[in-house]
């Protein structure tokens, strides 16, 4: 089993920091109070053949459901499938799209957010953290000037990473579009959310 200590010693031992999907089989928290669905089992086995960088065939129920969270979260926003695909390229290169209990230093969460972004609850929670991230970004890039920057130098602005790491976002770009796509609900079929309040 993979804990928070053995994820923080990988990554300073095997630069750069970023957490492989294959590191994170087992995750103490989950994005979804009921947990993975079967929807989110069978969009994973579709993800997986169509993704081509880091997540290709490590797609499955737990980061679907994480996934899912982040990209109802900016739809509940009133945002658009651009800022989804933004939130998604982030959760990818900083946690492989897991809620993590740890991480480098005192990061936490799918966006593996700092002590300063939050308390370790609101980090933690899928909701909090991506109206978090979605607050930052929209002050960085106001008007929505967000819709005409590249998704990964969006992504890079607001996650702040050493500038030799600032291309890992723009690398993940185009899956995190394919993502979106397969999770994104239709005008009038979003979930209901039983944390709406969270992070806005």
């Amino acid at each position: 089993m993979f804990t928070a200590a053995y994820l923080a010693l990988t990554l300073v031992l095997l630069p750069p920091t970023e957490i492989r999907p294959d590191q994170v089989e087992h995750i103490a928290l989950p994005c979804a109070q009921a947990g993975p669905s079967a929807e989110d089992a069978d969009t994973a086995r579709a993800l997986n053949q169509q993704l081509h960088t880091k997540m290709r065939g490590y797609m499955n129920a737990y980061n679907t459901s994480c996934a899912r969270a982040v990209v109802d979260s900016v739809q509940r926003a009133g945002l658009n499938e651009r800022a989804a695909a933004i939130a998604v390229a982030t959760v990818i290169v900083e946690s492989s799209i897991a809620n993590l209990d740890g991480g480098l230093g005192d990061s936490v969460g799918l966006f593996q957010q700092r002590a300063s972004w939050g308390s370790f609850e609101q980090r933690t929670d899928p909701v909090w953290a991506t109206g978090k991230f979605l607050a930052v970004m929209r002050h960085f890039f106001p008007n929505g000037s967000w819709n005409n920057v590249a998704i990964g130098d969006v992504a890079a602005a607001v996650q702040r990473p050493a500038a030799k790491y600032r291309y890992r976002y723009g690398v993940e770009a185009d899956d995190a579009v394919k993502i979106v796509g397969e999770l994104w609900a239709p005008d009038g079929n979003r979930p209901p959310s039983s944390e709406e309040g969270g992070g806005r």
